[in-house]
């Protein structure tokens, strides 16, 4: 009776040790993905940056512009107008810029996707070489 029980006990502590080696890999791939992602993530945020700070001078230079306005002017300085017209531009080519990330981002990690499941594809295939080219058989 005894025994039974301790191969039961073991079979249990067998399953539970894989259960855990796969957690664990499975922790590691997701850390693996997140850090792709914090990664990208970084990268959108520094292309962010320079936008933040091109809208707060364009805030700066619309408000100077409107006291100038104010003050009596009867109308803005075209050269003033122009230059504004002109930031405003290059703030929306880089807006354009922004909005295309994500997409580029979804496209490289499926390109990377594709890559891996590939190679682990061809290596999981008997009588192919990684290069993907065909080994001779012996026949």
């Amino acid at each position: 009776m005894t025994r039974p029980l301790i191969d039961l006990a073991k079979a249990l502590l067998n399953a539970t040790l894989i259960l855990l080696a796969l957690c664990l890999f499975l922790g590691w791939k997701l850390m693996a993905a997140t850090e792709g992602v914090t990664a990208n993530a970084a990268a959108i945020a520094d292309r962010v940056t320079p936008l933040h700070s091109a809208v707060a001078s364009l805030q700066e230079e619309v408000a100077s512009l409107r006291r100038t306005i104010e003050d009596g002017a009867e109308t803005a300085p075209p050269a003033r107008l122009a230059a504004l017209e002109d930031r405003l531009a290059r703030l929306q080519t880089g807006l354009s810029e922004i909005r295309r990330l994500p997409q580029q981002a979804a496209a490289e990690a499926a390109r990377a996707g594709a890559a891996e499941l590939a190679a682990r594809l061809i290596s999981a295939t008997p009588g192919v070489k990684p290069d993907g080219s065909c080994a001779p058989t012996g026949g």
